[in-house]
């Protein structure tokens, strides 16, 4: 027989109550400095999951965010581009600028079959000319950089003068080396300046003006520059276009300039010829 001989717990001692008081919290203290302990910061296996999916976040919006800064400032350009061509037009309407000491080779003096004055011809021969760097021999106008911006010279392309070609589309002055400028290689048709009385049949009869419109950096890099018709200028107006491209024009506009002596002239009006 199991004889269990207990001694009861004398509980009217103070140290004793105060331990059975107190023992509940002490447990639960203990429970919630284990659990906040076990709860508190990342393992490292969370740690690389988290930097993982961030990663691939990053890889696939890179893409989207970088083809649309460069259509934005691709889309910029041609809007400068093409608001300096028809400033260019808009001063040749009204006089500011002067086309008749453009050089020939610049001025389309006969149609083509059709009996148009066209700049850009299926037939290289038959079209007007890209502008050559300065170390360039082509029969294209050769545009120096040093010169083309200062109209007070007798001659700033080949052996005539053209005004108002330089565009300072970044505002800290034109240079060849900000991507943001612009240049304007400006053709017509009409008589060559040669001609006899060739300034008072363009203002009579009227005649064709078109611009192309180039970077200024495209003079930096010792390329002869294109006509904008070549193949190879198909993709230079798209995002992440070749370096290349910066040697083809931006943008090129084409326009009648009417008569301004003889506006009944409705044939030479409508033909929109500067005849010889």
């Amino acid at each position: 027989m199991l004889n269990l001989n207990c001694k009861a717990v004398d509980s009217s001692n103070p140290k004793i109550k105060a331990a059975i008081a107190t023992y509940p919290f002490s447990i639960s203290k203990r429970k919630r400095l284990t659990n906040s302990t076990k709860e508190a910061g990342f393992s490292i296996l969370e740690s690389l999951v988290a930097v993982a999916v961030v990663s691939i976040l990053i890889v696939a919006i890179a893409p989207m965010v970088a083809l649309s800064t460069s259509a934005r400032i691709n889309a910029r350009r041609i809007d400068q581009a093409t608001q300096a061509a028809r400033s260019y037009i808009d001063a040749v309407r009204g006089g500011v600028i002067d086309t008749t000491n453009f050089p020939d080779t610049l001025v389309k003096s006969l149609p083509n079959a059709q009996g148009q004055y066209v700049f850009e011809d299926p037939v290289a021969a038959n079209s007007i000319q890209p502008p050559n760097p300065p170390t360039g021999t082509g029969t294209g106008a050769i545009f120096d950089p040093t010169k083309i911006c200062n109209n007070s010279l007798a001659a700033n392309v080949d052996s005539g003068k053209v005004a108002g070609i330089c565009v300072d589309a970044g505002g800290g002055g034109w240079s060849i080396n900000d991507p943001q400028d612009l240049f304007i290689q400006p053709m017509r048709s009409g008589p060559l300046s040669s001609a006899t009385n060739a300034s008072t049949n363009l203002r009579s009869q009227g005649f064709w003006l078109a611009v192309r419109v180039y970077r200024a950096d495209a003079l930096a890099s010792g390329t002869a520059l294109r006509t904008g018709t070549e193949a190879s200028c198909a993709g230079s107006k798209t995002p992440f276009a070749a370096t290349a491209s910066i040697t083809c024009p931006i943008v090129t506009v084409r326009s009648q300039i009417l008569p301004t002596t003889n506006a009944n002239n409705l044939d030479d009006i409508r033909s929109g010829i500067g005849s010889n």
